[in-house]
Formats: structure tokens, sequence, C-alpha cells
């Protein structure tokens, strides 16, 4: 590949597809090439995931997670009516099951508030059980923002977008290696050289290694957690209305077994957070040794298995991820009037969890700037609620 192009990206997830439309919309002619090492874009988390446009009302105010969530949210909404990408405005619940979890809503209440979402409101029993007969609960939060989204067809649809104004999309290109010289960067792949001026990393499951190639990111790993689902059978699809989720831990970035209507009318529930025994394992004995070596490696993975609590937390995802019934006796302490029948398994997803050197669990978005390159080392949920915000925001960086 003898072209030099003014960018690259490196990854056809959701933010590297958004992004780099976002860049070609603000410059109109510029050479730009994205390089996936798959055979198509969103092969992975962005079209692996649940497919709900988040509210807002999760995210810590002040985070750039929480700015961008709620503008997110309202720029797909927009997007998709506008282009036709299958959307579904059904809201969310968050349901206190028992007294003590109702502070955790009031906590996620004065959240949203400060972060700007719309129409979020508590409801007490007798109005959760008239809009939801099936669902068990004291209280809900109710985030009429929320909504369903086909997120492989957004992520394709971006793309004809970018494509339209001049991206080079590159697929089944796996980055080997990247040199730095004095007008940019060779980024080598198992097919071709490609050489660029500056360089975005929107890798996801891969980013930080990517990142690590350059000598960014060096105190961050990413550690996968697989999300197994259930489908309802058909019968049943319309057994809840919206999506309802319960009061989560707010301790960590995980929301529990949740219910979640598709834009396809399906109604599934999950996902568990099970540790993954390698980046892109979607089944609970697909065992990358190579993965599993490298986590091994990190002192900050080591410090995060031995916290206590995210021990607990372990104990209880593995028990979910190999007993169906605990799985859905989970699901069903939510709604009732379901049994384990009722259910058949569903499509997984890898969550890209970064963790740093202490072993914390990054929370919020991380960007680290190498020279010309920008590394996305966190874009992890609500990233798809967020994308077209966070391109907006990371075309203006990236030159």
């Amino acid at each position: 590949m003898n072209d030099r192009f003014d960018v690259g990206v490196i990854g056809g997830g959701i933010v590297g597809v958004a992004t780099a439309r976002a860049i070609l919309q603000r410059h109109p002619g510029l050479k730009l090439a994205l390089l996936e090492k798959e055979s198509d874009v969103a092969q992975h988390t962005s079209g692996l995931n649940s497919g709900v446009l988040h509210a807002g009302y999760n995210q810590k105010p002040g985070t750039l997670k929480a700015r961008l969530c709620v503008e997110g949210n309202r720029l797909i909404r927009d997007y998709c009516r506008r282009t036709g990408v299958a959307l579904s405005d059904i809201g969310i619940l968050i349901v206190a099951r028992r007294t003590e979890e109702i502070p955790i809503l009031q906590e996620l209440l004065r959240r949203g508030t400060t972060n700007g979402v719309p129409g979020l409101c508590m409801i007490d029993q007798r109005e959760l059980q008239r809009r939801e007969p099936n669902v068990i609960g004291l209280q809900a939060l109710s985030a009429p923002s929320g909504a369903a989204v086909d997120s492989s067809a957004l992520v394709h649809r971006l793309a004809e977008d970018a494509r339209a104004a001049g991206l080079e999309l590159h697929l089944n290109q796996e980055v080997r290696a990247i040199r730095e010289n004095s007008d940019g960067f060779v980024v080598r792949t198992n097919r071709a050289d490609f050489h660029c001026t500056n360089l975005l990393n929107c890798a996801g499951l891969q980013a930080d290694r990517i990142a690590h190639m350059m000598g960014a990111g060096l105190g961050y790993t990413i550690v996968p957690f697989r999300g197994e689902y259930f489908m309802l059978r058909d019968s049943l699809k319309d057994h809840v209305k919206a999506m309802v989720y319960p009061a989560p831990d707010l301790e960590f970035p995980f929301l529990g077994i949740h219910w979640t209507k598709t834009t396809h009318g399906d109604l599934k529930v999950g996902p568990n957070a099970i540790l993954a025994f390698g980046r892109e394992s979607y089944r609970f004995w697909d065992i990358r040794l190579g993965d599993c070596l490298d986590m091994l490696t990190k002192p900050g993975v080591w410090r995060l298995l031995g916290n206590p609590d995210f021990r607990l937390l372990f104990r209880r995802q593995i028990r979910t991820s190999l007993n169906r019934t605990a799985f859905l006796r989970e699901a069903a302490a939510l709604v009732r009037g379901v049994a384990v029948g009722d259910f058949r398994p569903g499509p997984a997803g890898i969550r890209a969890q970064l963790v740093d050197r202490k072993g914390r669990l990054v929370d919020d978005i991380l960007i680290e700037r190498h020279g010309r390159a920008l590394h996305v080392l966190n874009a992890v949920s609500p990233g798809l609620t967020c994308s077209l915000a966070f391109a907006d925001y990371l075309a203006d960086q990236v030159l």
C-alpha cells in the first residue's frame, strides 16, 4: 500500500466508524483509511451488545461519559429516525424490589437530573403495576428516553455514510506492528503496510495492545467480561413492554440481569458479567491460552482478582453462567409468570473492561494522546449510546 493517508483509524466498531464519518464531515477531501481485522465492521462488541440506548442516569455527574451519554442518546435517536435504522422508543424502568434498594433509585434520580436526562421520575408500586403488571417491585425509576436500537445495522449505516464521504475501508487487515517516523506512522498488517500522518486507535478489545506497540497506555490492560443472554419464547414476547432493570450495585459497572426488548420484538434476559478466558471467547469453555497468560502477567489483574468484593461478584456470576436455573431465577426475581422452559440460549457478547495497575475497573471514557496518535483505551458501556457524541469529540482532537 503506497498511498499516504492523512488519518488512519484502527478498528471497525461503532467508535471507529462513527469517528471516521465525523472527521470526513468536518474535512471533506481528507484521505482517511479504516483498518479492520475482520471481514466486516461490527463483528464484536458493537454488533453483539444489548442494543440499549441508555438514558444517562447511571453515570457519575461531571464525567465525560455522563455528558456524552445524554447527548449521544439524542443524536442516535435523531439519526435512526432520519435514516430508517430500527429504533424502539420503549423506555427503561429501574426497579427496587426491596426497601433497601430505594436509596439506590434516589441516587440514580439525582445523577440523572444533574446530567440532564429528560423525563426522569420516580413511580410508586401502583403506577408500576399499571404499566407493567408482571414486574415485581416496590418503586421504580422511569427513564422514558431509554430505547432499543439495531446496533449492527446502525454501524453499517454509519459506514455507508463514511464511505460516501470518502472513507477507504480495508477489511481483513490485522495490525501486527506500528513504526513511527518523522512524518507519521507505518502500520503493518497481515497483508500490507499503510502510511498515515495521524493515527486513531479505536480497536476496542485490542485497544491496549495497539497502544502498547507504541509505548502508550502502559498502565492499563483490557480484561474481557462475557455477557450471556437467554431469549424468551415467542408467545411471551409481550410479557413486559419496557426494558426492566434491577437496582444496580453502584460499586461495580455491571447492571445485573435485566429484561430487554429488541427492535425485532424479541424479549431477552441478561447479561451476566463473567470473566472470559479470552478476548473473543463467546462460550464458557472457549479458552484462549495466550490471552489468559497475558492477563496473568499484569499486576492490575492480580489485584483485581484479590479484591474480596470482586471475588464475591465473580463467584455469583460463575454460578449464573454454569447453572441455567440460577441465571433464570435471578431474572424471575424481577418479572413473574415465567419458567425455565420458556427460555432458550441467546448470543453472547464481550465487554472490553479496562483495568489499571491498582486493579481498579476504569469507569469513565479514557483517551491517551501519544504524539500524533490518539488512543481510545476505554469506551465501555454505554459506549454505543455515547458513540455519535464521542465521535464528534474525537474528531475535534485527532488532527
